[in-house]
């Protein structure tokens, strides 16, 4: 065992020294791949190991291994790092998520994932991953700036090499200049894009939680309490709208959030859907829709 804990001190002793490190950067970004179990992330308190980040349930995040959490190859922790992360049987398709928390049940290579964050790579709570730290914004723009500045210059295409490498960097410049003003947006929500699944079934109310009289004749959609959130100010989903399609249907539906769906009905990810909605899929009978849904 002392053995084998020293082939593991001098292989991060080396893999250190040869990771490139940024003056401002919180931690050495390394290009190991790890694998391990994705589970759901179950803590309530809205405030984890990381002092300094509030965050809420309904927003993909991960808490990392205690290993893992208090640096890998540095001496600081990990919060608000990212991870880049897939599933093990689909690694060519990869999400990014801010490390919020530290989970001390998982397993060395294994990461916590809060709900919504889970829900992009399976329905169940748990799943093979793969991942890897790819650290902060900052840190990767300026790793990515080093690899520039230390690629040679041919003797014989050198100004024709400098003046591209310069066009590049302006580029590169406009492009901070549009992700500077998106941070806050990217903050909240790295992958805004996301696309859910989940059950939808349909509903006879005519007046929902967010306090508005309707008609089952509207476009309209109870959504799940887990994503509902609050019911009034920045954070409510009221009036949002979500573009749906279901399983077996070419039809494409926008509708309108006006009500919510307890969790004893509805878990993360389900809709109720207004009658006129569901049966833009299927008729009424059929009960039951498998859907895809992303907020629009």
């Amino acid at each position: 065992m002392a053995i084998y804990s020293l082939a593991i001190l001098a292989a991060s002793l080396l893999g250190a020294m040869a990771a490139p490190i940024s003056h401002g950067s919180s931690i050495a970004v390394t290009d190991k791949h790890y694998s391990g179990v994705g589970t759901l992330y179950d803590d309530r308190s809205i405030r984890g190991a990381c002092d300094n980040i509030h965050y809420s349930l309904d927003q993909p995040f991960v808490a990392v291994s205690a290993d893992k959490f208090g640096g890998l190859k540095g001496n600081k922790n990990v919060c608000g790092q990212y991870v880049k992360a897939n599933r093990a049987d689909n690694p060519n398709k990869t999400y990014e998520f801010k490390i919020v928390d530290v989970c001390e049940d998982c397993d060395d290579d294994s990461l916590d994932f809060s709900e919504s964050a889970l829900r992009t790579f399976t329905n169940k709570d748990s799943l093979d991953i793969e991942w890897e730290l790819v650290g902060d914004k900052e840190d990767q723009e300026e790793n990515e700036e080093d690899e520039e500045e230390d690629k040679p210059v041919s003797k014989s295409h050198g100004k024709d090499k400098k003046k591209e490498l310069d066009e590049e960097d302006e580029e590169k410049d406009d492009e901070d200049d549009k992700d500077d003003k998106d941070d806050d947006k990217e903050d909240k929500h790295r992958h805004s894009d996301s696309v859910y699944h989940g059950r939808g079934t349909w509903f006879s109310d005519t007046h929902g939680s967010c306090g508005e009289d309707f008609s089952q004749d509207d476009m309209i959609v109870a959504l799940n309490e887990a994503q509902m959130g609050q019911q009034s100010g920045s954070g409510s989903k009221c009036g949002q709208k979500i573009r749906v399609s279901a399983k077996g249907s070419s039809a494409s539906v926008v509708v309108r959030v006006v009500d919510t769906c307890p969790s004893r009905y509805c878990s993360h990810g389900q809709l109720d859907l207004s009658r006129k909605a569901f049966q833009k899929f299927a008729s009424l009978s059929k009960g039951v829709l498998e859907l895809e849904w992303s907020f629009v």
